[in-house]
């Protein structure tokens, strides 16, 4: 077995070393990693302690199944890295004149606000294409006047239903029965699209097999990890939006996520519409277009922004809903006996199957070294010498192979702590829906106004658990290891194990304290930004647009110029006069309120908003100490308008005593 250590190790960095220097050697370290891990498991199999029956024989079957579903996802990570997608861009241009098809932009919605809605509208009105051939309309499951009232304003389409039969499948099922585009885009309702997003989709469609063009959920404001964290780091998403939709786009097995996707009308009414049999209908409306033999194409540009979630509660919501309506697709539609899949695209939705039951695997790996140590039931039969002889070669070419294949958006270290931090509350997700137990249905909210710093002892409570029985556990094995009890070398394995296990619930923990929500919108810096018009009373000045949000923004003024609060400003966007209220000034910044705008001002508004959107990673740093100096002084300005508040309060309530 020593023998084999070195070897293998030695093999596996000298591929290493060749396959980041060239990609030509990227399959020959495939081959070797794969050899070594199906080496690795044979003689897992081994060491599972077949004689020792009763909790450790079950705790090390557990633990060899949780091994065995981490090499069928690294197995399909292999295959799906190891293709290349190359995609021929297409423009308006290579589609005839007379062909430009209509396209029909559906904005779903349910019980969104009216002012994230309306930002979303006003950048979809703001698109450009040929001869104005696009129609946007709002599918409105929450049947709301003042929404009809909005979309009247704006004089798009106003779709709704007297019942909400198969959610967001049944919403646009029926928004497809009252409109008769040649192509439809679907979008959620705080996803902005920019104004190249349907003149740089619907040019694939000259393909007459195309079914769909996905482009990327891209988000621009920071996602939990970021803003709690304060990481700058890419968004956890990105990941799976850029890097695995690519990689499964070389396979023709895209994944529909539900938005910022353009589709062929005629195609998605031959399969009988979107599926109602799941809460993702995305993943199955995909699926099946694919399993009738037509194509699709991912564009990985930055076509369409939207806001991820930004507190825990939400973000276990979002991924509870995502985990439980890939499970019910699956579950209706297993890819393995899908007819029409190809092997490619079976493995790529199976794969999408075994990511979320990892949760299971992670704790399975979670629980063991716990067990161990508290207890000293064993769940290996083998010496730790042979342990490590076949394990260091096993995780060293995973290592390997992650730097290899993984692109920048995902690091080992991420991977684990993202992986554990869900992992608790999406095994019991897992179990639930393994058990057709019932569910509520959960919409994420993405408007959370938080005044202060909170820690979000609820949701967090299980990584407490963890954490204290981890304490436990680490305090019993050392008494056990001073009166001899147990081997120094299993316990420094499994301590060391169990203390990689609690970085990631660390993580969470620290992820709880969440740190205020003072905007309903996000403030983006203005990167283009020119000189404008700013009028109050009879005066007119030049000033320069700082940055700007879908409900005010920032100028800059000349330091002899002073704008008192409260006083009323009209600033120019081109021709369009835009109503504010100053809400802050000094040191020849002032902050300005947008009041109650028209369609006209508040697409203007739009226009600059989405000429300066960006993902959050790509922020330049100076730009980010810019935006941490604007949180901070409205968050102080914030803190005295709510300090002043409860102070009228108490005066009321004094004054009727």
């Amino acid at each position: 077995m020593d023998f084999y250590l070195f070897i293998a190790s030695a093999i596996l960095m000298i591929l290493f070393c060749l396959a980041k220097s060239n990609r030509e050697y990227r399959k020959c370290l495939i081959v070797a990693n794969a050899v070594i891990c199906l080496v690795y498991m044979s003689w897992r199999v081994t060491a599972i302690p077949w004689r020792e029956g009763g909790v450790s024989l079950l705790m090390g079957s557990l633990l060899f199944f949780a091994e065995v579903l981490g090499l069928a996802s690294l197995f399909n990570f292999q295959y799906l890295f190891m293709g290349t997608y190359r995609l021929e861009k297409k423009t308006l241009g290579d589609l005839p004149k007379k062909e430009i098809p209509f396209v029909d932009v559906l904005i779903c919605t349910y019980n969104e606000p009216l002012y994230l809605l309306e930002m979303t509208i006003a950048g979809a009105v703001n698109m450009r294409y040929p001869g104005g051939r696009f129609q946007v309309h709002v599918c409105d499951d929450g049947r709301r006047s003042e929404l009809e009232e909005l979309c009247r304003s704006y004089r798009i389409g106003y779709i709704t239903r007297g019942d909400n039969e198969g959610a967001k499948a049944g919403n646009i099922n029926h928004a497809l029965s009252v409109t008769q585009g040649e192509l439809f885009a679907v979008l959620d309702a705080d996803m902005i699209p920019t104004k190249e997003f349907l003149e740089k989709t619907v040019g694939y469609f000259g393909n007459p097999n195309l079914a769909f063009v996905q482009t990327p959920q891209v988000y621009y404001n920071q996602d939990m990890y970021q803003y709690n964290l304060g990481k700058r780091i890419p968004n956890e998403q990105d990941f799976f939006m850029r890097d695995i939709q690519e990689a499964r786009a070389a396979r023709n097995a895209v994944l529909h996520v539900g938005t910022n996707a353009v589709f062929r009308r005629e195609f998605v009414q031959n399969i009988g519409g979107y599926p109602t049999c799941s809460i993702t209908e995305d993943m199955a409306v995909g699926m099946q277009l694919q399993a009738h033999g037509y194509d699709s194409v991912f564009v990985n540009e930055e076509l369409v922004y939207g806001l991820s979630a930004t507190t825990f509660p939400e973000l276990v919501k979002q991924r509870d809903r995502w985990c439980r309506g890939n499970l019910q697709v699956l579950k209706h539609y297993n890819p393995i006996f899908t007819r029409g899949l190809s092997f490619s695209q079976k493995i790529a939705y199976l794969d999408g199957g075994i990511y979320w039951f990892a949760n299971l695997q992670k704790m399975i790996f979670l629980l063991c070294p716990l067990l161990y140590l508290l207890t000293g039931i064993p769940m290996l039969n083998c010496t730790m010498r042979t342990l490590l002889c076949a394990y260091v070669p096993y995780i060293l070419g995973q290592f390997f192979l992650f730097q290899v294949l993984a692109p920048k958006t995902r690091s080992v270290r991420w991977a684990h702590y993202y992986e554990m931090v869900m992992a608790p509350y999406l095994s019991i997700s897992i179990l639930k829906e393994l058990l057709n137990l019932n569910h509520s249905f959960n919409v994420t909210s993405k408007e959370n106004i938080l005044e202060k710093r909170t820690f979000q002892l609820k949701v967090v409570i299980p990584y407490l658990v963890i954490l204290a029985v981890t304490i436990g556990a680490w305090a019993v094995s050392a008494g056990a290891l001073v009166n001899g009890e147990l081997p120094f070398t299993a316990v420094a394995v499994n301590l060391g194990w169990s203390i990689y296990n609690v970085s990631g619930v660390w993580v969470a923990i620290r992820a709880a304290v969440q740190k205020p929500l003072f905007r309903k919108t996000e403030r983006l810096l203005v990167t283009d930004s020119k000189d404008i018009l700013a009028k109050w009373g009879r005066e007119y000045i030049e000033a320069r647009l700082e940055d700007i949000s879908g409900q005010g923004c920032r100028i800059s003024v000349p330091e002899n110029r002073t704008i008192g609060k409260g006083r009323y400003v009209q600033i120019f966007f081109g021709k369009v006069p835009v109503p504010c209220t100053a809400v802050r000034s000094s040191e020849g910044m002032v902050a300005l309120r947008f009041r109650k705008l028209s369609p006209e001002q508040m697409r203007a508004v739009m226009d600059i908003f989405v000429r300066n959107i960006r993902p959050y990673y790509q922020v330049e740093r100076k730009q980010l100490e810019n935006i941490g100096n604007v949180e901070r002084n409205a968050a102080k300005d914030m803190k005295k308008m709510i300090m002043a508040q409860r102070n009228t309060e108490i005066h009321l309530k004094v004054g009727a005593k």
